[in-house]
């Protein structure tokens, strides 16, 4: 008896060892949660809709302009794909000062293009805390990179998830640019004809194909109206 008592404690302790051994196994090869941060960038989906490049991730105003959370309470503010066609090349800009109060819908940022000046709103509602410094001396990264280092100011909210319940994202998002998209074609055709062909893919510079007359009515219409 003694013998076998034994042997089974033994068998017992090996058992154990090898659940053990496995079980730390287990947790050495389970992947580590990414910082917040790093998985918010993650997400940033590089989504084509209708000729337009909508990432996921990020939250659409009306206005053709976008927030995107970077922190509890704060969101990083740009202008979309939509709006970077329209407008055409940006040579300066005009960005809110840092402890201004903006609701979502207000006039915010002022982007020129040779003698033309589009007016941008405020997607959030928040304390604008940092505009992008960058912008002073290469102001084209506004339309060259809308999404990335062409970002215009960061913007501290009372409440992001309110905010974030009045913009478009996901399939909202997507029918929100279909339907833009369809709105412009019918404008152009109205005027040429001949900017945007029924079903062709969007411009990548409207702006060189408009008066100036019917630049300033078609940024008036889609990023203020």
């Amino acid at each position: 008896m003694t013998v076998l008592f034994v042997l089974l404690t033994f068998a017992t302790f090996i058992a154990l060892d090898a659940w053990h051994q496995r079980r730390q196994r287990v947790f050495e090869l389970a992947p580590a949660k990414l910082p917040l941060s790093e998985a918010a960038q993650a997400h940033l989906e590089p989504v084509w809709v209708s000729g337009y490049l909508v990432p996921e991730g990020i939250h659409y105003h009306r206005g053709h302009t976008w927030a995107r959370q970077i922190a509890p309470d704060t969101a990083v503010v740009g202008l979309d794909d939509f709006a970077r066609r329209l407008i055409g090349p940006v040579s300066r800009t005009k960005l809110p000062e840092p402890g201004a109060w903006l609701r979502s819908g207000d006039h915010a940022a002022r982007l020129g293009v040779g003698e033309r000046m589009a007016e941008l709103v405020s997607p959030i509602e928040g304390e604008v805390v940092e505009t992008n410094a960058q912008l002073e001396s290469t102001p084209g990264l506004a339309s060259s990179d809308p999404y990335g280092r062409g970002w215009l100011f960061k913007i501290k909210a009372p409440d992001l998830a309110r905010n974030f319940g009045n913009l478009f994202s996901g399939t909202l998002a997507h029918r929100f640019f279909e339907d833009a998209k369809e709105k412009l074609q019918l404008e152009l055709m109205a005027l040429s004809g001949s900017v945007l062909a029924d079903g062709g893919e969007p411009a990548a510079d409207y702006s060189r194909e408009l008066t100036d007359e019917e630049w300033k009515r078609l940024a008036h219409e889609f990023l203020l109206g």
